[in-house]
């Protein structure tokens, strides 16, 4: 097939705001050249008829740690291009792998790592890096290692944004620690994200470190004070503000389906962002696996430290995406945008990815009717195909 001019025809193509029917993708060096729907004439060398299945945007993964066997605390090409190669595989196009708590040499070498990866991987493209970690709370630190969990330091977090190259898209932390608002500022100065979990922050808290630029909850419910009917907590803080993005994994084992749907009805819809948290074992049989330097069991596809602490997922976004349409019966372009519009515009990228949209790029996935895919594309050249 031509890949530098050619169109695709599907029988559902999913937009942003709508699903067109029986249309056709016009894909010109990469990028979408037009959007045409029924039966309409296209002048292109090459039309590609895939009448029976759907063509979504490809899916972008904000926080994900590993998979397949492969860590990104492993910091070499290897593993991070392999985590590249199994998002794509399943539908996600971007990612931005996380980086969680661990020594400091080894937190700065998987930083710089990332950074060499740029551009270089054979699957879905990396967009930066995600810093998750060391700067929470004992309390909700999860699979965080706790001995490593340490007090902010501004000089501390500009080594790890010089190690990283300038690519830290976000950094999460917990926003009572000490200094927190101070890095807060500093770090949103800076056009990055920040992101509040493995916190135990009350509401007041939470709402300063929204004042202060944070703008993001870190897997929302998992790893932050609960709600209380006199003390609503991180998490009611994250559901009655609307500049806040959700994080949400929804593979129905971290949030029970009846608190996604209270996350829906009080989240604006294009404030829920779908991630992965996947760790090394996604796509792999239970067993013995290791998150970061953390030992973890995966025992129906679960994954847990010893102490019983979730830690990270198995998913990926395909499988969020359709346990959303088919088990909750969210509305199918609601449930896509939340893994693909929804981060775009997030991380202010809508422009160039995340929707099948006139001049984006020509990242997209064609599923079939059980929401498997059979071929995936990113700036319209085939990186996967079933």
């Amino acid at each position: 097939m031509n890949t530098s001019y050619y169109a695709i025809s599907a029988k559902k193509i999913y937009l942003e705001n709508k699903i067109i029917e029986n249309g056709k993708i016009v894909i010109k060096d990469g990028l979408i050249e037009d959007i045409v729907e029924q039966e309409n004439n296209v002048n292109v060398e090459c039309l590609w008829d895939r009448q029976e299945m759907g063509i979504m945007p490809g899916f972008i993964d904000t926080h994900i740690h590993g998979a397949n066997s492969y860590d990104v605390m492993q910091a070499d090409f290897v593993s991070v291009n392999e985590v590249s190669k199994f998002l794509a595989k399943n539908g996600t196009t971007s990612f931005v792998p996380a980086v969680m708590t661990a020594s400091l040499d080894k937190m700065n070498m998987a930083l710089k790592n990332i950074h060499v990866c740029l551009g270089k991987v054979e699957g879905a493209e990396i967009l930066g890096c995600y810093l998750e970690g060391p700067y929470f709370t004992s309390k909700h630190r999860g699979a965080q290692p706790e001995e490593l969990l340490r007090a902010i330091q501004i000089e501390e977090i500009k080594g790890f944004i010089d190690s990283a190259g300038g690519s830290i898209l976000t950094v999460a932390l917990a926003p009572e620690k000490e200094n927190a608002i101070d890095l807060i500022q500093y770090l949103v100065q800076k056009g990055i994200h920040v992101s509040l979990g493995h916190t135990n922050a009350t509401f007041e808290e939470m709402k300063k470190a929204v004042f202060s630029g944070a703008d993001i909850a870190v897997h929302t419910f998992n790893g932050m004070k609960g709600l209380h009917h006199r003390e609503p907590g991180a998490v009611g803080a994250v559901l009655t503000n609307d500049k806040i993005y959700a994080e949400l994994i929804a593979d129905f084992t971290h949030v029970h389906p009846a608190v996604m749907e209270i996350l829906l009805r009080c989240k604006p819809k294009d404030k829920i962002i779908l991630v992965s948290d996947a760790m090394e074992a996604a796509g792999l049989e239970d067993g013995e696996y290791k998150l970061g330097q953390v030992k973890v069991t995966v025992n129906h596809s679960i994954a847990r430290t010893g102490d019983g602490s979730l830690a990270g997922s198995t998913t990926n976004l395909l499988k969020e995406v359709a346990g959303l349409i088919t088990k909750m019966g969210i509305n199918p372009t609601d449930a896509i945008n939340m893994a693909s519009r929804n981060p775009a515009k997030m991380l202010g990228l809508e422009n160039e990815i995340g929707s099948i949209r006139i001049g984006n790029k020509a990242n997209l996935i064609i599923v079939d009717n059980q929401f498997q895919v059979v071929r995936t594309l990113i700036k319209g050249e085939i990186v996967y195909q079933r």
